[in-house]
């Protein structure tokens, strides 16, 4: 995080600085960096965070996934199997619904969301669907190419169903040791 940190820390100041002394900087060339070492930083905490396991896991999967719920900026239906999902199920599948809760409000523009969890053979089953814009591309971006990474890194699979006007669903079969 140390990485991270100073990054931003750096950014800050230089902001202050064209804050502070606007005449004494060329703002267009201040912001452009500005916006590449954010979006650097950003990327270096995704990549530190991949990693860690959210203490809000700690009341179990369902609580979690309540929680995030509730902070979404649009409605969130739940269909959610209550039982114990041990790691790192529980772990990818938080993960996953955060990414997509976030890619449905930020690029679809989203109405309303539904969020699944239930049990599948030998695992657990994770979806989220949204009535947003469609047209979620994997090879397009980071998020959704992150979330397959992380998927089959612990042997799940991910399907990513997302036609222009119809929406968005993402849906990965997660593996439980038993």
């Amino acid at each position: 995080h140390d990485g991270a940190q100073q990054r931003l820390v750096s950014l800050g100041m230089t902001l202050r600085r064209a804050q502070r002394r606007p005449g004494d900087v060329d703002l267009p060339d201040v912001l452009e960096s500005a916006v590449a070492e954010l979006s650097t930083a950003i990327a270096e905490l995704r990549r530190l965070a991949h990693g860690i396991r959210p203490s809000v896991l700690d009341d179990g999967l369902a609580a979690a996934l309540t929680s995030l719920s509730r902070i979404a900026p649009v409605p969130v239906d739940l269909a959610l199997d209550e039982a114990p999902v041990p790691e790192p199920a529980a772990t990818t599948a938080y993960y996953l619904v955060a990414e997509s809760l976030a890619n449905a409000v930020k690029h679809a523009d989203a109405e309303r969301i539904v969020v699944r969890l239930s049990r599948a053979t030998g695992g657990v089953r994770i979806s989220v669907s949204d009535d947003g814009r469609g047209g979620a591309d994997a090879a397009a971006g980071t998020g959704l190419a992150g979330l397959r990474d992380r998927v089959v890194a612990i042997g799940g699979r991910l399907l990513i169903e997302s036609t222009n006007g119809a929406g968005t669903r993402i849906e990965a079969e997660l593996p439980c040791a038993s």
